[in-house]
């Protein structure tokens, strides 16, 4: 009877490519895994509440108390107030109400919530009339927040 023919030492066999392949794959598949949650954006959410909230003709005019304890503010102009717009008003009402959520994706401001007391005879609602020079507040395309 003969030997069966061997294969030379150079030569590896098909487990050991498979087994080989097998390794390569599972250290490849974690770091595309990993690049993948890199190219997400960084998204940072700063919540704040709302002192007073003044309605003007042209937006609102929002008063906010920072950790310095000195007032700010900021205005939202009524064109930013739509679907997939710079600013969203919620209205509603509870211990919480009313405050602010800044969104800020990868460091820099995306857009604003205001959720805001529903009842507008509520001591946080006020109303501006019109003003000379009052539409420079209004012609805003970004928020420059303090906290």
């Amino acid at each position: 009877m003969k030997r069966p023919a061997q294969l030379p030492a150079a030569c590896p066999s098909t487990f050991t490519i498979l087994a080989a392949a097998a390794v390569l794959l599972a250290l490849l598949v974690p770091a595309a895994a990993f690049a993948q949650v890199r190219d997400e954006p960084q998204v940072f959410v700063k919540s704040v509440p709302i002192m007073q909230i003044l309605a003007h003709p042209l937006g609102y005019k929002v008063l906010y108390v920072k950790g310095s304890m000195e007032v700010a503010e900021f205005h939202v102009p009524y064109s930013w107030i739509k679907p997939g717009g710079r600013a969203a008003v919620v209205y509603g009402s509870g211990p919480a109400y009313p405050y602010f959520s800044a969104f800020y994706v990868d460091g820099k401001f995306d857009h604003v919530k205001l959720y805001l007391v529903e009842n507008m005879g509520h001591v946080s609602w006020g109303s501006m009339r019109r003003r000379e020079g009052d539409s420079r507040n209004y012609e805003v395309e970004s928020l420059e927040l303090q906290f």
